[in-house]
């Protein structure tokens, strides 16, 4: 046997990494390259068994030697599948016994380096030489299609708004905008410092408000005078710009287009992002962040909290034992949560949504379901809302290609069936674009 070595350098959390290569979604994603329908039926455990199959019976056996998670993956071949059944003493069995197949995740450049060693049958060698970067590359790829984006919705000011944006904050640009015959912005896809986020001109219907907001961790004290100045150009102050417990300098304001910002001064490194979406939950939702924090962790993968602080006994700030603040990560991408007892006149509304991108119908009605659960209502056209108020919205990459289709007729369809439906089905939008009829 001979050992290969790959490595990728990817521009996503390892939590996010780890995610795409052994998630129950994503991993048949991934390894298509190697077969079309390939999947892992395991647990996921260290010692357990693995079988690596190519969706017809075939394939191999291999169990998890050792499992550090968002760190490494190490599998040990024992021997192979075929038609079905498992095969530890012919020869081509054999030959592959006692095979690792390693996986390193590592932090590096704000972003994770992914490396691979395989121990490798000689006669394999060229085949996997030139199917192994693809595979990589594919990771790579659906790693940095980031899960949850934050979705905007502007009162025909998208443009401005997003060019203000992407003005402030280094590493930032504008990465689509579609406009309508008449040159108006329908929406624009846009980055700051390499986080994505969507905007949508979506009329007068919802306002924009401080139920979600955005805390920005800047780096040097010039980055947040800067942002701070240019933000609350015609806007207003929530917090002055100050020294507060928390953070040697912060402020909290609404901008312009009633979009609200945090500003904090501090180490990118204590948060992991720089731009964190806080849910701030007041009036009737008040005492529920630690209720939703608990849901969010149970739906997404790979959850984890990185701290909870509630309030006092005799906090005159807050109620007893609600969240002053708490901060998590779901697949990769950070969340805070805060309770509020103060008297607001606004709650959660479509006006900023997450769009969580869902590669497989299974993974569509899996987030639609359990987001809908208790009390969540179905909107349209992939839109909802979970129990708390709070929207999302579950929908295929494969829409943005249908939609934006050169051809009007074609993408004139898939809209019309986008908007007969409530939960996006793939295959329905797939046969509009096609004109292909649907069986009732």
């Amino acid at each position: 046997m001979k050992k290969l070595t790959f490595s990728s350098q990817i521009n996503a959390p390892r939590e996010r990494v780890w995610e795409i290569l052994w998630g129950e979604s994503s991993y048949p994603v991934w390894t298509s390259v190697f077969h079309e329908g390939s999947r892992a039926e395991t647990d996921w455990q260290e010692g357990s068994k693995v079988l690596f199959t190519d969706g017809k019976g075939s394939g191999m056996v291999s169990k998890i030697a050792r499992l550090i998670p968002n760190e490494f993956m190490s599998f040990e071949h024992l021997g192979e599948l075929k038609d079905g059944v498992e095969d530890y003493s012919s020869a081509e069995a054999k030959g592959w016994s006692g095979a690792h197949e390693n996986y390193h995740l590592k932090e590096k450049d704000g972003g994770a380096e992914l490396s691979v060693e395989l121990d490798i049958d000689d006669s394999f060698g060229d085949m996997f030489l030139d199917m192994f970067p693809k595979a990589l590359q594919k990771v790579k790829e659906l790693s940095q299609v980031q899960k949850i984006t934050p979705f905007i919705w502007f009162d025909q000011q998208a443009e401005a708004a997003v060019n203000l944006y992407t003005s402030i904050f280094p590493n930032s640009k504008i990465t689509s905008m579609l406009r309508l015959p008449n040159g108006a912005v329908m929406n624009a896809c846009f980055e700051l410092s390499g986080e994505s986020f969507l905007a949508l001109n979506g009329g007068p219907m919802f306002k924009l408000n401080p139920s979600i907001s955005f805390f920005v961790v800047c780096e040097t004290e010039a980055e947040l005078d800067n942002a701070w100045q240019k933000l609350l150009e015609g806007g207003s102050v929530m917090m002055p710009l100050d020294r507060y417990p928390w953070a040697e300098k912060y402020g909290w304001l609404q901008d312009p287009f009633g979009l609200t910002w945090q500003l904090s001064l501090g180490k990118l490194s204590d948060v992991g992002q720089k731009f964190t979406p806080t849910l701030m939950f007041v009036g009737e939702q008040h005492g529920r962040a630690e209720e939703a924090l608990n849901l969010y962790a149970s739906i997404f993968k790979n959850a984890k909290t990185d701290g909870l602080m509630r309030y006092g006994d005799n906090d005159p700030s807050g109620v007893a034992e609600t969240v002053q603040h708490a901060q998590f990560g779901l697949n990769g991408h950070k969340f805070m949560v805060m309770d509020n007892h103060g008297e607001h006149h606004f709650q959660f509304n479509e006006a900023l949504s997450f769009v969580i991108q869902c590669e497989t119908q299974s993974a569509i009605d899996y987030y639609w379901d359990k987001l809908t659960a208790d009390g969540g209502v179905e909107s349209m056209c992939g839109w909802l809302k979970d129990k708390f108020g709070v929207s999302w919205q579950v929908v295929p990459p494969i829409l943005s290609k249908l939609l934006g289709d050169p051809d009007p007729v074609k993408s004139q369809r898939v809209m019309e069936a986008m908007c007969q439906m409530q939960k996006l089905d793939i295959a329905g939008l797939v046969k509009a674009h096609e004109n292909v009829s649907v069986s009732p």
